[in-house]
């Protein structure tokens, strides 16, 4: 009767094989790591953007309401002042983006590369000569004023 001898594997194929188990289980860890971060980061973007809209939306709103209830406007007036509003806004949560975007590591302070307080300056009263032109076309003489003096700083005041 032969007598069997177990001779156990090389020790050394067990230590490779625990170091690839090792290494496999760091690099999931690392690309699992790497997914959850793009993925938070898209939603603050989304988020931002979906904050810009309402925060837009909400101004138009009391805008066109401020001036509903002083001239009450009819269907028509309402949508098309509705529309003066909401394109004078968007156009400066724009500009307000564009400012706010990091400035590339040239020493300027945040936003203002590229661009200085002047032509943000410039390109907001723009703004508001267009949508100013708009409104003098759609109000009458007496309520364009009433809402240059009345209206229009009230909106200013809800800060």
């Amino acid at each position: 009767m032969k007598s069997m001898i177990h001779i156990p594997p090389p020790q050394g194929n067990l230590l490779v094989q625990g170091v690839l188990q090792k290494t496999m289980m760091k690099t999931k860890t690392f690309f699992f790591a790497v997914c959850l971060f793009l993925i938070s980061g898209t939603g603050s973007v989304l988020a931002q953007t979906s904050s810009d809209k309402d925060e837009v939306k909400a101004k138009v709103t009391l805008a066109v309401e401020r001036l509903d209830e002083a001239f009450k406007l009819d269907k028509e007036k309402h949508s098309v002042i509705e529309d003066i509003f909401s394109t004078f806004y968007q156009g400066q949560q724009k500009i307000k983006n564009n400012i706010q975007r990091p400035a590339p590591a040239s020493g300027l302070a945040q936003g203002l590369a590229g661009q200085d307080f002047q032509s943000v300056r410039k390109k907001n009263e723009a703004l508001i000569d267009e949508r100013d032109k708009r409104l003098k076309k759609e109000l009458t003489e007496e309520q364009y004023k009433k809402w240059k003096g009345e209206i229009e700083p009230s909106l200013h005041k809800r800060r």
